[in-house]
């Protein structure tokens, strides 16, 4: 059996332009006839070009102006997308760097922060150890300062972690 006929292009042309069988060359039909590939493809064809005309005709095509302001949305989105992405990272910079200041800045400014408290008040509760260390300051920021802190990094960072994880 052979795989190709020089007639299969020409009918597959008939059965496309709905000409197959009754508007077809008298020829490609005597050949159809006795031709078994010629036979299967006609039979075949024909069953997937009467699918397409199905699913064409149940096909919701929108207009051409809906798909063009779709189209302008889209690419405002994008642009709003691209243009967001440095302030993002601006944003991630920024929260960093004043974390590594508070940090830093911590030791140095407790001697401001006991003159302050003891200027505040007298009171027992206010008094800070005399012997106040570095340690003492770890210590203090480990049960303030740090969950403040990472309280401040999540509010800032939510919308971060959050626009990351609604992009597409």
């Amino acid at each position: 059996m052979k795989l190709q006929c020089q007639f299969e292009q020409e009918l597959l042309d008939a059965v496309a332009t709905r000409r197959w069988p009754d508007r077809a060359d008298a020829h490609l039909r005597e050949h159809v006839s006795h031709c078994g590939l010629c036979s299967d493809v006609a039979a075949i064809a024909g069953a997937f070009f009467e699918d397409r005309d199905c699913a064409q005709a149940e096909a919701v095509v929108p207009s051409a102006s809906a798909v063009w302001w779709r189209a302008q949305i889209r690419a405002r989105e994008e642009a709003a997308r691209v243009a967001a992405r440095p302030l993002l990272v601006f944003q991630a910079l920024a929260t960093v760097v004043v974390a590594i200041v508070a940090v830093v800045m911590a030791p140095a400014a407790s001697s401001w922060i006991r003159g302050s408290l003891t200027a505040f008040g007298a009171a027992e509760f206010w008094a800070l150890p005399s012997d106040l260390s570095f340690s003492w300051i770890l210590s203090a920021a480990a049960y303030t300062t740090l969950p403040l802190l990472a309280v401040g990094v999540s509010v800032v960072l939510a919308p971060v972690v959050v626009y990351l994880a609604l992009d597409d």
